[in-house]
């Protein structure tokens, strides 16, 4: 039993020491960093997004959005973009983008999907203004100034340092 397993790790280790571990593996000039569409090869499979229901609205996500008039190859830039929380009408998907009606201008094109979002409702918009002008801000809730409210196991600021 000892000479079998010493015979296999001899063995496994001629055959590891006859591997030239220093030649590149072989990737037929593709390089995983380059863009999409990069020397010459558009043959790659984008990955599909998320697929949206046509007639469904959505808005925005990125401050940058890029718009396509058409359905865009490769090495296209966008069209124009668009800002963050416009809403657009879906029409269709394809592939990774969806093509999309803009609600205020009526422009029909192609946005990437990653950059659509559900519509936020109106209980999830973010409120701004000043503290005074938002109705139980947080002037409406700070505790009096003459309270001296001290956290369990915290030394009273009011007293003298030990």
């Amino acid at each position: 039993m000892k000479y079998i397993s010493l015979a296999a790790a001899s063995s496994l280790a001629l055959s590891l020491a006859s591997c030239d571990f220093n030649t590149p593996l072989p990737n037929n000039g593709y390089d995983p960093l380059d863009g999409p569409g990069a020397n010459g090869q558009f043959g790659i499979v984008e990955p599909q997004g998320p697929s949206y229901l046509a007639g469904s609205f959505l808005q925005t996500t990125s401050p940058m959005t890029a718009f396509y008039s058409r359905f865009p190859s490769a090495m296209d830039q966008p069209d124009k973009t668009l800002p963050a929380r416009v809403d657009v009408k879906v029409i269709s998907t394809k592939g990774s983008y969806v093509k999309v009606e803009v609600v205020n201008t009526g422009d029909v094109g192609y946005v990437p999907s990653v950059m659509l979002g559900e519509k936020r409702s109106a209980n999830e918009v973010p409120v701004t203004g000043t503290p005074g002008e938002i109705q139980g801000g947080p002037s409406a809730v700070a505790p009096p100034e003459d309270l001296n409210i001290v956290a369990p196991g915290m030394r009273d600021p009011s007293l003298p340092a030990e």
